[in-house]
């Protein structure tokens, strides 16, 4: 009996020793699109808030050169997160490290070089549509993609309150080429996100000089009601909600104070994603319905953030949460309890440790 006690206590010690040196860990999206912000992500382990740190961002493709670096400061709750601009970036292997200042306190379990690709594809895109137009109702957005051929984009446009005025829909192209006609109802400033069936993203800015359409009244009409429900979420367990709508438009959005991912299926079976906004303003969304239902599926942003978001819906019959809607998305449906804590393994291990002695 003392040989089986034995090693289940020095496991318990082993469980309950505090870790000989601090722990880091960065993380980046594998890869990204020249032009979009590089957002990394990191968390500590016995991190005194405060203690400040460099990441730094290299080209690795060819020869090891820096291109940026930023001081971080460690937060209460052991994360951090720094952003670099990567405009006119070429195409290659980059890096994002942590630099220590002045003593080394990271043990060598910490992961603290990120390995990542960036694809930098600006120059296959060319715009035949002026980037200045006179306002008259339209934006006409036109262009060439080099070597593309017949397979279509996708378009969607958004104005300068980052509001979509236009899609996400997918356009005829011609050996490259395509057009669109896009219905405005005054000046300004206008985003034109194009994006191939690679999901490679292209993004241009229209400005519209003029006035204003006249809105002309189409007679009252009384929304219908709005609903709400909410539920945990966080990147590894997304919340998922089913929606019934009345027909007409219906209004998704969330709640703030996280910066959350809003993902749907239209009742056309057709999958968008909406993520423009930060922790202080909700992501939302206006679709046409005609009385089916529409499922949503809510993330954080951070892969280090969780919390409880709430989810509501005007002109709606109900909205619900349902895991079951992790199957639309192509996410496995949960079927089981969450695993008990650790600290239930614990108790249980030294009580049977307690029964052995008694025995022996």
């Amino acid at each position: 009996m003392m040989r089986i006690a034995l090693p289940l206590l020095c496991l318990l010690c082993c469980l309950a020793a505090p870790a000989a040196a601090a722990f880091i860990e960065i993380t980046t999206p594998d890869s990204i699109n020249a032009g979009q912000p590089l957002e990394a992500t990191g968390g500590t382990i016995a991190v005194k808030s405060g203690y400040v740190v460099d990441i730094v961002l290299y080209d690795t493709t060819s020869s090891k050169s820096e291109v940026d670096r930023q001081a971080v400061v460690i937060q209460g709750d052991g994360t951090f997160t720094v952003i670099f601009e990567t405009e006119n970036l070429r195409s290659g292997t980059y890096s994002v490290e942590v630099q220590s200042r002045g003593e080394n306190i990271f043990g060598s379990s910490s992961k603290k070089v990120k390995i990542f690709k960036i694809v930098n594809r600006n120059d296959e895109l060319t715009l035949t549509s002026p980037k200045t137009q006179d306002y008259d109702g339209i934006l006409e957005v036109a262009g060439t993609l080099a070597k593309y051929g017949d397979a279509g984009l996708r378009l969607t446009v958004t104005d300068a309150e980052k509001e979509t005025v236009y899609g996400p829909k997918w356009i005829e192209t011609d050996a490259g080429v395509f057009s669109a006609s896009v219905p405005i109802t005054s000046g300004g400033t206008y985003w034109a996100e194009i994006a191939d069936n690679t999901s490679y993203v292209w993004t241009t800015q229209f400005t519209v000089k003029g006035g204003e359409v006249p809105v002309t009244p189409t007679g009252t009409q009384t929304p219908g009601p709005t609903y709400s429900a909410s539920a945990p979420a966080s990147r590894g367990n997304p919340a998922y909600f089913a929606i019934d709508t009345l027909g007409g438009p219906v209004t998704i959005s969330t709640s703030t104070g996280i910066d959350w991912v809003l993902e749907y299926i239209d009742e056309k079976g057709e999958r968008s994603m909406v993520n423009s906004q930060g922790t202080t303003a909700p992501e939302s969304v206006t679709l046409q319905t005609t009385g089916g239902t529409v499922y949503v599926k809510v993330t954080p942003q951070l892969y280090t953030e969780t919390g409880t978001v709430t989810v509501a819906a005007e002109n709606i019959k109900k909205i619900s949460v349902d895991a079951t809607v992790a199957g639309k998305f192509g996410d496995p449906v949960p079927t089981t309890a969450q695993s008990p804590m650790p600290l239930g393994l614990v108790l249980l291990a030294l009580g049977a440790v307690f029964l052995l002695f008694r025995k022996i």
